[in-house]
């Protein structure tokens, strides 16, 4: 493990599986404020990660050392990519628990509104964002 045991992963594991810039690259991008931490699950952190070039990656990562993925072309090429490194380190450095709350507020939140409400959300979502239009017409 990690020479920190707090720590969600396990840093030398992630770290053994891709090229060490790659991981460095990754911690830089972490640093910079790169990775917003969406959902922490039980095992598993989901991340949006903007890349070098301002490309938006989603990164889901089991700790403390298990399967990952990423969006990127990196990822689906070498089955690992910095973007997976800068998740490692940002969940590492961040309240996990504030990142929790995250996902139950947005729940309560939704929750609240009526079905009317939130097919227009969505609807509006579905306008501003191709990748949600697909998924919503299921393709």
């Amino acid at each position: 493990m990690s020479s920190n045991p707090s720590q969600f992963f396990d840093t030398d594991a992630w770290r053994e599986r891709m090229d060490e810039r790659w991981f460095d690259t990754g911690v830089a991008m972490a640093e910079a404020g790169a990775v917003d931490l969406v959902a922490v699950e039980d095992e598993k952190v989901t991340a949006h990660v903007t890349g070098s070039a301002g490309a938006l990656y989603v990164v889901t990562l089991r700790a403390p050392a298990g399967e990952g993925a990423c969006t990127c072309p990196g990822f689906e090429k070498f089955g690992a990519c910095k973007h997976q490194a800068a998740v490692v380190t940002a969940a590492n450095a961040a309240d996990l628990s504030k990142v929790r709350d995250r996902v139950a507020r947005l729940r309560d939140g939704l929750a609240l509104d009526s079905r009317e409400a939130l097919v227009e959300r969505l609807v509006e979502l579905a306008r501003l964002q191709p990748a949600v239009l697909a998924a919503l017409e299921g393709r």
